[in-house]
């Protein structure tokens, strides 16, 4: 199952990217392209990508009318959770 790491500051999220890829460049892109320096971002690791939550499942993030949620070929998904077994 593959696992995504999310980059949150003030409920909006700048990135989502396959765990392991290369968070900083893209924070440096999203932070430079729409707030500048200085911002303080939440990084979330180890999230599945959803349509639908399940028993123990922790919501990380939920898609809004101004973000996708997106994995890395472009498919959209409602929710970003943590699973608890």
């Amino acid at each position: 199952m593959q696992t995504y790491t999310l980059a949150i500051a003030d409920g909006v999220l700048f990135a989502c990217l396959p765990d392991g890829g290369d968070v900083a460049a893209a924070i440096t892109e999203a932070t430079t392209v729409n707030y500048g320096a200085g911002l303080s971002l939440d990084i979330v690791r180890g999230t599945v990508l959803t349509d639908a939550t399940g028993p123990g499942d922790e919501v990380v993030w939920c898609e809004s009318s101004d973000s996708e949620l997106l994995d890395e070929e472009g498919r959209r998904y409602r929710y970003a959770v943590r699973r608890h077994s």
